[in-house]
This record gives C-alpha cells, structure tokens and sequence, in this order.
C-alpha cells in the first residue's frame, strides 16, 4: 500500500515529466538537516537548524507555498573584532514561503523577522528588551544548487539578501544597528525528504 507522501511522488514525477495536470495537489515535508547564514558585517556565521518545510504544491502550475521552522540559534561573534558577544537569534516566517519547481529547479521567496534575544558582551547582559526585532522582515530569495532533487531534497541558498535595522531594542538598538544591517548576507539550507 502508498503512502500519503509516496502518491505525492508520483505526482510530482507525472507533472515534472509532462504527464499532464494531477487530480490531486501534493504536501511535501523536508527535513532541514543543517544550515547557516553568514552575517557579513559581523564576519561571522550563524548556524541554522535542525528544522522543518511543509510545501503545498499546485502540480499543474508548479506554484507552491511552504511553512518553514527554524528554531532559536546561538551566534557567537567578536564586536570590533576584538570583544566576544553572543545573542540567541530567531528567524520568523512571516506569510508564506512561496516559489516554483521548473524542471526540478526550485526557486523561492521568503521574509523572515530576525529577533534577538540574551545578548551577552564580554559575559555582561546588554539589556535588549523582549521585542529586539528587524523593523521589517529580512527579504530572502532561495534558489536549489545543482543536484536538488524535489523528491529527495539538496541545498538551497540565498547569494545576498539585506538585514534591516532593529527597532525596539532599548539602549542598544543604536550599538545593533551599527554593527549588523546591511546587504551581502548569505545562507544556506539542506533539506531531506521526510517519508
């Protein structure tokens, strides 16, 4: 007997081959088994993941929209280069993920509320509020790497996306602002189908 996500397959291979338009639009769930996002002004690199994307696919059109979680990240970077800081960041989703599958080829748009929380330079707590957030969501365009496999997965990266500046982190949004927006940012994800 199929499973849900192996007739999901079968679709997908049916409309990617030109088979015509499926009876029914399939879900796909990836694991994201890693990742990271190089911060450029900072020189330095956050970690991303483990996390999950749900995609919804239309298999007549190949539109999709995805729900994608990554969950808090410590970042560890030198202020100046010179003083140790680290900060818990979270990427919020904010709408849908939404983009296209041409030929197995995927290319996706994402905006993502960056939040920071327990900041730490030096070891002392820069008091940043429950709310340090970009005053508008980080605009993300994800594209597959050679050898992605929509029924098995692969990287996806962004080249360059900006950091918009933060808002509502007290006496330190100021210092933030200084030291983390700005274009020329990077990331990557690796997704694993989940069967």
């Amino acid at each position: 007997m199929l499973r849900p996500a192996s007739i999901g397959a079968i679709v997908l291979t049916a409309t990617m081959l030109g088979a015509g338009t499926a009876a029914a639009d399939p879900v796909f769930t990836y694991d994201i088994t890693k990742g990271s996002s190089t911060i450029k002004k900072l020189n330095a690199t956050l970690p991303l993941g483990p996390g999950w994307l749900v995609a919804d696919l239309e298999g007549a059109t190949g539109r999709f929209t995805a729900d994608m979680h990554l969950p808090p990240t410590q970042g560890s970077f030198k202020i100046f280069g010179v003083f140790p800081t680290t900060a818990t960041v979270t990427m919020q989703q904010v709408g849908k993920v939404t983009g296209t599958i041409t030929d197995g080829a995927v290319a996706a748009h994402a905006d993502v509320i960056i939040r920071l929380t327990e900041v730490k330079a030096v070891g002392f707590p820069l008091f940043v509020g429950d709310n340090c957030r970009t005053g508008k969501p980080a605009s993300i365009d994800l594209n597959s790497e050679p050898g992605f496999n929509p029924l098995e997965g692969g990287d996806l990266t962004a080249a360059s996306y900006t950091i918009p500046e933060f808002t509502d982190c007290g006496l330190s949004t100021l210092v933030l602002n200084g030291l983390i927006p700005g274009p020329g940012n990077s990331l990557g994800l690796t997704l694993a189908i989940k069967w």
